[in-house]
């Protein structure tokens, strides 16, 4: 059968498909974002950690970190997921390990950016006014980093929306399973459609988070600094 009627006919399998792989992004991502604003915010050189950890030892660990995840960004993602199959098993939990790996660096080296971009004056002037380094840090430096740390997420999701697919070797949920079953069937009837159609999919996936993207930074950003 050609495409539009092959998409007709499977139309409800391939929006649960689409379901699962809108929602493993997000909850890897939504994982990643955590611990990186967590880790960003405590080893920033704000004073909010203990006094016992000096301004060289935050900057050495946040560096740390930084080059830990930018390593596992490196690792190839059919192998990555094949190390955690024997741990965590098939289908879900290796499937959010993996993606949340992924997703951390993207995201904390924007976190770490997009809170030294905040002008010094600025918090030295918060500072003079009374201003704790816990309410600056909620007040005024995380408020105007949010364009940038919004940014890594987006670019962290476009990542993780195309890793996702690899889930499927290991029967995770999403377009994998579908997309990688169609080109074991290459040649076979329909299997190029099933191809295309999890193809598609994932292209719809990343519309429909550019739209969330884009009524986030609308409602989010500060008016002062909103673009």
């Amino acid at each position: 059968m050609d495409f539009v009627t092959y998409v007709g006919t499977q139309l409800n399998q391939l929006v649960f498909y689409g379901q699962q792989h809108f929602l493993l992004v997000a909850i890897s991502v939504g994982i990643a974002v955590a611990i990186s604003l967590v880790a960003g915010t405590l080893l920033h050189t704000n004073r909010l950690t203990p006094e016992s950890w000096s301004r060289p030892v935050r900057a050495g660990s946040r560096e740390a970190l930084l080059i830990v995840f930018s390593a596992a960004l490196t690792i190839p993602s059919l192998a990555l997921f094949g190390l955690l199959q024997p741990i965590l098993g098939l289908g879900v939990t290796p499937s959010l390990t993996a993606l949340t790996i992924y997703a951390i660096y993207p995201v904390l080296r924007n976190v770490v950016a997009g809170l030294s971009s905040v002008d010094d004056a600025v918090l030295e002037s918060a500072r003079g006014m009374g201003m704790g380094s816990v309410r600056r840090m909620f007040t005024i430096q995380l408020p105007l980093a949010w364009p940038v740390i919004l940014s890594g997420i987006r670019v962290a999701v476009l990542i993780i929306i195309g890793i996702a697919v690899v889930a499927g070797a290991i029967n995770g949920p999403g377009f994998g399973s579908s997309l990688f079953l169609g080109l074991q069937r290459l040649g076979s009837v329909n299997s190029f459609n099933q191809v295309l159609a999890a193809t598609l999919g994932c292209l719809v996936v990343a519309a429909v988070y550019e739209l969330v993207f884009w009524i986030v930074q609308r409602f989010t950003t500060p008016r002062g600094i909103r673009v």
